[in-house]
């Protein structure tokens, strides 16, 4: 017996019509960018009347009744409703897993950790003026107006952050060298056998 596909879900009348609608609306948004588009789309959809929405939601029912027979003979199939949002969510948790899993992971394997930039460096350094000026402890805004200060930096004035950086960023690449040197970086069962 072959596989059951689970049907998957009808977009809603919105959709059909930013279907339809889509490259009249990036032309008019002046961008291809999903977050332009969609903004002047979700205007012009409020604004639209109910007649002129009318059409859409006829087939959007449609669409519905058709996925809902198709599940209907899915389950009935012997299949079950929402396996596959399942599978698909527990193939991504076991895959990549957090952030911070994957941090613990990298330092258990022994692998350097990366030397900061020069940004970072010239962050560290002045990070309490920065606060004190930024009135906040946020690092969003500490990194803000840090990035901005940065920047406004002479070449002279940056240098040391640029040596030191540099010396850093040849130490990691020497210690990335030995470690892979020493077997590190590779997958379980990838190990060659003395």
């Amino acid at each position: 017996m072959a596989d059951l596909m689970e049907p998957t879900k009808p977009v809603n009348a919105y959709w059909l019509w930013l279907g339809e609608n889509r490259e009249s609306l990036t032309k008019e948004a002046g961008s291809g960018k999903g977050s332009a588009v969609g903004k002047l789309a979700g205007h012009k959809w409020n604004a639209t009347t109910e007649a002129a929405k009318k059409p859409y939601q006829k087939k959007a029912e449609a669409l519905k009744r058709e996925y809902e027979q198709k599940l209907a003979d899915f389950v009935a199939a012997g299949g079950v409703k929402g396996k596959r949002r399942a599978e698909k969510a527990e193939a991504k948790a076991t895959k990549g897993g957090s952030k911070k899993a994957r941090k613990e992971a990298r330092a258990a394997s022994g692998q350097p950790k990366k030397p900061p930039t020069g940004y970072w460096l010239h962050l560290k350094e002045n990070r309490e003026a920065i606060e004190k000026e930024a009135c906040s402890k946020k690092p969003t805004l500490v990194a803000s107006l840090a990035g901005k200060k940065c920047k406004a930096l002479s070449d002279a004035q940056k240098k040391p952050f640029e040596v030191k950086a540099a010396k850093a960023k040849a130490e990691y690449q020497k210690a990335v060298d030995e470690w892979k040197k020493n077997g590190g970086g590779q997958e379980e069962g990838d190990e060659e056998e003395e």
